[in-house]
């Protein structure tokens, strides 16, 4: 009786340790601060408007969305009565509409590559 009640009681301290809640995957048009707006105009194709907002900055308008598939990771379960067992999470679709985006370009003769992001509008 002692050996069952030790069992039960190891099974449901380990129980505790395995994550079953489902995290918020996402991202957010910030997420592309500090990288080229080379990367977003070969996602995105052109611009609809680009414009001066200041001496150093310069405005891309964009109206796009981008729709990603996410996820599907495999994660375990353990009992330890009859061993693990295998999950995967529900894959789901995530859409992020990023109307357009601010880069720093000191002078108009910068190449696309060197504008770096700085903002999303």
């Amino acid at each position: 009786m002692k050996r069952m009640i030790a069992v039960a009681g190891l099974a449901l301290s380990a129980g505790g340790c395995v994550s079953t809640a489902e995290q918020t995957v996402s991202y957010s048009c910030a997420d592309f601060i500090g990288r080229p707006i080379s990367e977003r105009i070969a996602a995105f194709g052109p611009p609809r408007s680009v414009y001066r907002i200041t001496p150093t900055e310069v405005g891309y308008v964009f109206e796009t969305k981008d729709t990603v598939l996410v996820g599907g990771e495999t994660y375990y379960t353990v009992n330890y009565m009859i061993g693990a067992d295998k999950h995967h999470l529900p894959v789901r679709t995530l859409t992020t509409k990023c109307r357009g985006f601010v880069v720093r370009a000191p002078s108009p003769a910068t190449p696309a590559s060197e504008r770096i992001i700085v903002n999303t509008l």
